[in-house]
């Protein structure tokens, strides 16, 4: 379960959640390059969860290797304790992009009960940054300054092209917040 909250972060912000600031992407077969990267907050400014500011290095990306991260999110009302991520996952084909289906928990797939997840991950990553590691985490705008995170795994193997990747977090009540990346991939 920790892994997969690990990979989610990784896929999220690295994919989504930071698929990136840096310029190179390794597979177990061969090396990408990122071409172009682009973040932005794809939800109403209304949204308590706003991204302020996020880059990911080094380049390119060692697999297996270290990310490093910088993040502030501000977060304007207190998260509730029933958060789920809906991560949609598109590469362009054609000229349209296509949704790429959740297969082992990679692609366009929903995660639930993110709390639970996060209460599992967020001491040994997160802690040390002030961050909260139980929910419901207060309103404040949290930063997290070389954050060091090891990537262990194979990552699913990937193509040259454009993908774009969106996460989108709501609970029971209300949206969240959402964030889209825009990543193009050169071999």
């Amino acid at each position: 379960m920790a892994f997969r909250i690990h990979l989610l972060f990784i896929t999220t912000i690295l994919f989504l959640l930071s698929f990136y600031d840096a310029n190179g992407f390794v597979t177990n077969q061969k090396q990408l390059r990122i071409a172009s990267f682009s973040w932005q907050n794809c939800g109403p400014s209304s949204d308590p969860i706003q991204i302020r500011s996020l880059s990911v290095t080094p380049d390119p990306i060692q697999v297996p290797g270290n990310i490093t991260i910088d993040l502030s999110v501000n977060v304007a009302s207190t998260i509730p304790d029933d958060i789920h991520v809906a991560v949609t996952m598109e590469r362009k084909v054609g000229g349209f992009f296509v949704k790429i289906p959740c297969i082992d928990n990679f692609g366009s797939c929903t995660y639930g009960d993110l709390c639970k997840d996060w209460a599992e991950v967020c001491p040994k990553y997160f802690e040390k940054y002030g961050i909260p590691c139980s929910c419901p985490i207060p309103p404040k705008t949290y930063a997290v300054q070389d954050a060091s995170f090891p990537i262990t795994g194979k990552l699913p193997s990937v193509s040259d092209g454009d993908y774009r990747i969106t996460g989108d977090l709501a609970s029971s009540t209300a949206h969240l917040g959402c964030i889209k990346l825009q990543i193009a991939l050169k071999g």
